[in-house]
């Protein structure tokens, strides 16, 4: 039987090519707790783009359910993952003059240039704006400064990056959830979020670009300065890995992807040739044995293009010198056997491998590069919801200082 929590309540839904998640946690006065998860086969869902609404609702409605199973609470709004090819993301500095001269900067001005920034940008007509992130503000010509707010300026400029997302798809997305009887209580970035469950603050600090490889799409995210300074996607995954290998070997997708995980590695320089695996053919009834290294030949070029493709990126934005974090991989892809090594010869820096970062007594299924966006989510949701607590606490914390105030001076 479900029931309503008295506890803050916050859901992560990472609907994606290949499978969809979602995770139930729940919100403590120090930290949070994981109270259900599921996942489930995707469907409906073809390279991070919808193109069946009933089949991707039905595998919504499926994860939601065995969660909410798992949990006993039901589920009425989630924060809901975005990402795909058509993600684009557009630097942008607007500057505010304010008109008494040495006024304090309060969260108006803030949300000023938030608003400027977002007219300033020249986007297509069929994108939203998904994020608006501040990277840095200078007030009065003078500092990089992160937090404004309160400091005395006539002048403050704004540094952010505007992230956007094709309109169509975000309707798309949310009819699905809508339809799946959950309300959307926001649409987040999944490199974003995944950066917030495998990145440690250091990292995000000094520079690191997370590479998340999903199936149908590879979402590369540039943090500094403990800020989302660049983004973009890649229309490459682990799907194009198994399609590969689907062809090479003539074997069945389901066969070829069972290999992968089972047998598969980015680096053929790490097979020994002397290694067999049996492997089913198409038309036969028996399965025959190859070396295990054929694999990995067939792997290596699609996992190198990959790795090639965001390097380049990276290197035309001008990122490289500031990478002083290096690699992080994520994702279902960052499983594959040799795949880090692989990843640092062709970047020149230092890689590993991003689990999401867990409370104590958590499933430790969900310790695991594939979970790091559903986890970001419920994260990201986290941070909303107490800074939306603090908000209304400092809100009612003035309220209630104006009343001890104005009672000093009344007669009653």
């Amino acid at each position: 039987m479900l029931y309503r929590s008295t506890a803050p309540i916050v859901v992560g839904l990472d609907v994606g090519t290949t499978k969809v998640c979602t995770l139930i946690a729940r919100v403590l006065p120090e930290g949070w707790d994981v109270v259900g998860f599921a996942t489930v086969p995707s469907r409906g869902v073809q390279r991070a783009t919808i193109v069946d609404l009933n089949e991707a609702t039905a595998a919504i409605v499926n994860s939601i359910e065995r969660a909410e199973q798992s949990s006993g609470i039901e589920v009425h709004s989630a924060w809901v993952g975005i990402t795909g090819h058509h993600i684009q993301a557009y630097p942008v500095e607007v500057t505010l003059h304010l008109p008494d001269e040495g006024g304090q900067i309060t969260q108006e001005h803030l949300e000023v240039l938030a608003e400027r920034a977002r007219k300033a940008a020249v986007i297509p007509e069929d994108h939203s704006v998904l994020h608006t992130i501040p990277r840095r503000f200078f007030i009065d010509g003078f500092g990089s400064i992160r937090k404004p707010l309160g400091l005395s300026a006539r002048e403050i400029k704004m540094q952010t990056l505007l992230v956007t997302a094709t309109t169509s798809f975000m309707r798309n997305l949310a009819n699905c959830v809508h339809q799946a009887g959950v309300e959307v209580e926001g649409m987040v970035l999944e490199p974003l979020a995944a950066g917030m469950s495998v990145l440690t603050e250091s990292e995000r600090d000094l520079g690191t670009a997370l590479i998340d490889i999903g199936g149908g799409t590879t979402d590369v995210a540039v943090f500094l300065e403990n800020t989302l300074v660049d983004t973009f996607a890649l229309p490459v995954g682990g799907n194009h890995v198994t399609r590969d290998l689907a062809i090479g070997l003539r074997t069945p997708l389901e066969e070829a992807e069972r290999l992968k995980i089972t047998h598969g590695c980015a680096l053929s320089e790490k097979v020994s040739s002397d290694e067999f695996v049996e492997v089913m053919e198409l038309g036969r009834g028996k399965p025959r044995p190859i070396p295990k290294k054929a694999l990995a030949e067939i792997i290596e070029p699609r996992m190198r293009e990959l790795f090639e493709l965001a390097a380049g990126r990276l290197a035309r934005n001008g990122w490289f010198p500031l990478l002083a974090g290096g690699i992080v991989l994520t994702g279902g892809g960052s499983l594959l056997d040799g795949v880090a090594e692989l990843a640092q010869s062709i970047f020149g820096l230092p890689t590993r491998i991003g689990e999401p970062m867990l409370p104590p007594g958590a499933p430790q299924d969900l310790k695991n590069p594939v979970y790091a966006t559903v986890v970001g989510l419920v994260l990201h949701g986290i941070q909303h919801h107490r800074a939306t607590s603090e908000v209304t606490t400092s809100w009612w914390q003035r309220l209630e200082n104006f009343w001890k105030r104005l009672r000093r001076w009344l007669p009653w």
